[in-house]
């Protein structure tokens, strides 16, 4: 039975990384806190590897973390469901994957350009970037031009 509970601030724009850390160090301490070395002797796992999945600078490998919660004696479905979602959000918060816009996709909140095909965050920053850009190419154009007409 779980009886510690994980408190949020309202408003709090964590990453997933941050979220997954945390949730993995209340799970430790609902385990009683074992040493990194009896968590090690259970999954196959260094000490130091332990350390740094508890540490999370980066998300760790998602077979390294699955070993550790079941060794905190987290349920596999619950691993296999809860954990992997928060392990897929830290881990597209380090690495996102760029996607390719197809018909019809939509991104609530985001916009994407016609012409360039990038996501837009800032209409009047993208705007300024795209005149820029004509007025590059408008002079490319010139002087390619003035460049075939002298001899």
């Amino acid at each position: 039975m779980n009886v510690f509970t994980l408190v949020t601030e309202n408003n709090r724009d964590d990453s997933g990384l941050d979220v997954l850390r945390r949730r993995l160090q209340l799970a430790h301490q609902e385990a009683r806190r074992p040493t990194y070395r009896m968590i090690g002797g259970q999954t196959g796992l260094s000490a130091s590897t332990i350390c740094r999945i508890f540490t999370a600078r980066k998300p760790p490998a998602w077979d390294n973390l699955r070993r550790v919660l079941e060794a905190l004696g987290i349920p596999a479905e619950t691993v296999d469901e809860t954990w992997h979602e928060l392990w897929l959000n830290a881990e597209n918060d380090a690495h996102p994957i760029p996607v390719q816009l197809v018909e019809g996709l939509s991104v609530p909140g985001r916009e994407h350009c016609p012409d360039c095909g990038a996501w837009i965050a800032d209409t009047d920053t993208h705007d300024s970037l795209h005149r820029r850009l004509d007025r590059l190419e408008r002079l490319v154009r010139r002087l390619s031009a003035e460049q075939l007409q002298t001899p």
